[in-house]
């Protein structure tokens, strides 16, 4: 057996010949057990037949038996001379008609009955002193059957199923009845197997009798009396039953009748109904055998033509197997199988050639518009600086402005056109060859720069000139922008992957400043793999109640009060220590967990709020708003369930909002601000001077204060033109009927300045740093000391 297998292993053509026959033989059998299955479904569909069949002509023979009985016994009830008989208790001419009656028609029994059900007369002596007679009479009585004409009912009758039919005498009331039986037996049985083909036993059980059994056969009738209980078949059942070493397909239909029960089986051998198709599986068996014979000596003749031209060719294709796809394949010029086979060989090799040459062309180059793509361009890149010939390199990176809507508006087809049209325009460019151009992605291109030729800038502003000419494609003009990033090497990266990258941050930089060109500094970074690390930590901080909230007082000019306070974050991370926001701050805006960062500071700052109060005037706490929160459409109501929570006034704090945050969506920041202003918030515009500043937006705007921002404060002493703006902001916000808070107050003479000039409060490190609550309570108790405040 293990020689076999190794014989099959080794050699094709073995294979070949086993799994070709394992598959036929396989087949075969599938197909000889759909057959069977099949055969076996339609020899069930046929035995179901034949069963509902034979029920349909017992229920004949029940109803022509019923007939024969019920027409006898009218005739009889009508006949003259009996009901004369009758009437005048003539109990010898009863019986006598009784019997005559009876054995004209085939029926077992006749008997008369009185209006009270009272025995008259029978066809049979003594058979009024039978005890099974007056069981029979009394359960007509008690069944009511009187009550009705041509009542038709079975009994067990001496312990045989007997049907029954009452008459009414009339002469012309009531004066009897009339009862007549069939004794149902064997013949009728028979009758009915021999019509439908099949077998069937009746069953009888009494509790004055032992079980009856009438079958067509003996061997069912020692069946039933031998293997079934008498209680087996009283309801309906459909199932097979095992007789011997035979099954038969059985429907048994159990009845109680007066005196007992009944069971009627219809039974059918599903062997004598499968007989007819053995001969039909043995022939099926012996063709298949032989099929397979025959097949095996064809298929075993054919695999070895198939497998010596495999045998010749294999030296051949040596070459082949080496990837020389150059070497020509011997024998293609046959004509028999081999050359066939050879010249299959040689369009193979001529294919796989073809098909190497295409992937490494997809491999390197943009399918859309012939240029290298990024792969290439970066191995040219990198082969550049690692060849050591030129000193300094640079790397454009162009993208397309308003693609996107391009694409949306007039269909990916169109965007298709623009980007070749695009790479044949770039192509034009003298500085921009074919081997330093490449599409580095969707609308993104980039150029090579190297030394001895105009700069990169250079490069960049006359591919920005093209760029900026309309295009036409397909009679649409069609007018397009770019954002252009340089990076150079070594002065900005020493890598190949991160001049690449420096060149695409300088690019994305262009896009958000809407600059045309942007140089790579290294200030444009704002991630770094630490940062992110942070950012990821940044969800557990807040579960695990890591974050601290910092006050940094604001005092009143006028009289040096501490009146508030503004709130900032600061992470005390468990391994890292104390976490600046400057760290993570951005991040969370971007990601839009600043919101969660928000309400904790509010929740935190609402627990506290009471702790920082004086019995003098309500002391405010200023938070900070970012973009995403005064966007959420649910912000207020938080704010409004959280103060509740901890009965806090709203007017215990105050809302810090950017400009930028309120330009990002004019309308909805208008009404959130409505919305606050309502609920009793101070609102004040943080950084007021370094943003948009609309004046039509900030008139009609709900804000109380603005804060001018640490820019102008910083060097509004040695800088005229930064006082001038201190001073225009404070009159511009008291015309307007707003308070003016300054922050970045780092000298004594900026604090006294801005009291001369009308600011309401000052913040900054001259007045204190941003300190923990505990110690800025300390820190309020001592400044109120020193200046003589209670």
């Amino acid at each position: 057996m293990g020689a076999l297998l190794n014989l099959i292993r080794a050699r094709l053509s073995f294979r070949f010949i086993f799994m070709t026959l394992l598959l036929l033989a396989l087949l075969q059998a599938i197909g000889f057990w759909i057959v069977q299955a099949t055969v076996e479904r339609y020899v069930r569909e046929e035995v179901q037949h034949s069963i509902a069949v034979a029920e349909r002509v017992w229920n004949q023979l029940l109803v022509q038996n019923h007939q024969r009985l019920e027409e006898g016994a009218e005739l009889l009830a009508s006949d003259f001379g009996f009901r004369s008989a009758v009437a005048s208790r003539d109990e010898n001419t009863i019986s006598s008609a009784l019997a005559n009656s009876a054995g004209r028609i085939g029926a077992s029994i006749a008997i008369l009955v009185d209006q009270q059900w009272n025995i008259k007369g029978s066809s049979l002596p003594d058979m009024a002193s039978s005890s099974n007679t007056q069981f029979l009479i009394e359960s007509l009585s008690d069944r009511s059957i009187k009550k009705e004409n041509n009542a038709y009912l079975t009994a067990l009758y001496e312990g045989s199923p007997t049907q029954f039919v009452v008459v009414p005498v009339r002469a012309p009331r009531v004066i009897g009845y009339v009862l007549m039986g069939f004794t149902i037996e064997r013949d009728m049985i028979a009758e009915t197997s021999d019509l439908a083909g099949i077998d069937m036993a009746l069953m009888a059980n009494s509790s004055s009798s032992a079980v009856r059994v009438l079958a067509n056969s003996s061997r069912l009738e020692k069946h039933f009396l031998e293997d079934i209980p008498g209680d087996y078949f009283l309801e309906d059942l459909s199932f097979d039953m095992n007789v011997g070493e035979d099954t038969y397909v059985s429907v048994i239909h159990g009845q109680e009748v007066i005196g007992g029960y009944i069971s009627l089986a219809f039974m059918k051998s599903l062997q004598e109904a499968r007989r007819q198709f053995d001969e039909l599986f043995d022939k099926y068996f012996s063709v298949t055998l032989v099929g397979l014979l025959i097949f095996g000596v064809a298929i075993t003749w054919l695999s070895r033509r198939v497998a010596r031209p495999l045998e010749v060719l294999t030296k051949a294709t040596e070459a082949l197997q080496q990837g020389n796809y150059d070497a020509l394949v011997s024998g293609s010029t046959r004509t028999d199988e081999v050359g066939v086979l050879a010249r299959s060989f040689d369009g193979m090799r001529t294919s796989i050639k073809q098909q190497q040459d295409t992937i490494t062309k997809l491999a390197y180059y943009d399918s859309l518009t012939g240029l290298p793509n990024r792969l290439s361009f970066r191995n040219k890149v990198a082969h550049h600086i690692d060849s050591g010939q030129h000193d300094s390199l640079s790397i454009i990176t162009i993208n397309l402005d308003r693609f996107k809507q391009v694409n949306d508006i007039l269909g990916y087809e169109m965007g298709d056109e623009i980007l070749k049209a695009t790479a044949t325009r770039l192509l034009g460019i003298r500085c921009a060859q074919h081997d330093k151009l490449a599409r580095v992605s969707g609308d993104e291109f980039s150029v090579l720069v190297v030394p001895g030729g105009d700069s990169a800038l250079e490069v960049a502003k006359s591919l920005l000139s093209k760029l900026n000419e309309p295009l036409e494609v397909d009679n649409n003009q069609i007018d397009l922008s770019a954002s252009i990033g340089i990076a150079t090497w070594p002065d900005d990266v020493n890598t190949c992957d991160a001049l690449i990258n420096a060149s695409q941050v300088a690019m994305y930089a262009a896009k958000q400043r809407t600059e045309d060109i942007t140089v790579y500094k290294s200030e444009l970074v704002t991630s770094t793999p630490d940062s992110l690390s942070l950012l990821s930590e940044l969800r557990q901080a807040v579960i695990n109640n890591e974050l601290r909230v910092y006050l940094q007082p604001k005092v009143a000019t006028a009289d040096n009060q501490v009146v508030a306070a503004e709130a900032l974050i600061r992470w005390q991370h468990p391994e890292k220590n104390l976490v600046p926001p400057f760290r993570f701050i951005p991040f969370a805006e971007q990601t839009g967990y600043i919101r969660e960062i928000t309400k904790w500071m509010i929740r935190s700052l609402a627990s506290q709020w009471h702790a920082l109060q004086t019995h003098d005037t309500p002391f405010r706490v200023s938070v900070n708003l970012s973009t995403r929160d005064l966007m959420t459409a649910s912000f207020p109501t938080f704010l409004e369930e959280t103060l509740a929570q901890y009965n806090v006034p709203a007017s215990g704090l105050c809302l810090e909002i950017t400009e930028s945050a309120i330009m990002d969506d004019p309308n909805f920041a208008q009404r959130t601000l409505e919305k606050l202003s309502a609920m009793g918030f101070r609102l004040s515009i943080d950084d007021f001077g370094t943003g948009y500043s609309s004046l039509a937006y900030l008139k009609r705007l709900p804000v109380n204060e603005l804060k001018v921002d640490q820019s102008f404060v910083f060097g509004m002493i040695e800088n005229n033109s930064d006082r001038m703006i201190v001073q225009s902001t404070i009159d511009l916000a008291h015309n307007l009927g707003l308070d003016v808070v300054a922050e970045g107050v780092e000298t004594g003479e900026m604090y006294q300045a801005l009291g001369e000039l009308g600011c309401e409060e000052a913040q900054g490190y001259f007045i204190g740093k941003p300190m923990p609550i505990d110690e800025f309570l300390a820190w309020r108790k001592e400044w109120n000391r020193s200046h003589g405040l209670t």
